[in-house]
């Protein structure tokens, strides 16, 4: 069964489970906008991804009254993220954008 985490009102499953869950899935609700949210942005550590990442805070920073914007990275675009760093993310963000590069 796939690791299941709900904190903060973010549900984190883990994609290396063996057996999925048969039930329905739902997606959390989504905030109505980004005005004093703290926005995370994760990139996978491929080239480029960060920069895109950061012209998407820019941008996002620009058109929101954020709180905050934290940036992550991935140790490596082919492995899962390390769980101190999923561990940042439930601790000081609101909303979670993920990104690749290349």
């Amino acid at each position: 069964m796939a690791e299941t985490v709900t904190v903060r009102n973010m549900r984190l499953v883990n994609p290396t489970g063996t057996e999925l869950s048969s039930s329905e899935f739902h997606l959390n609700d989504r905030p109505a906008d980004l005005n004093g949210k703290t926005l995370g942005l994760l990139e996978n550590h491929k080239a480029n991804s960060d920069k895109v990442l950061h012209e998407l805070g820019n941008m996002l920073k620009e058109k929101y009254d954020l709180k905050d914007v934290v940036y992550l990275s991935k140790h490596s675009a082919s492995l899962p993220t390390k769980p101190e760093t999923v561990q940042q993310l439930l601790d000081k963000v609101d909303v979670l954008i993920t990104g690749i590069g290349d």
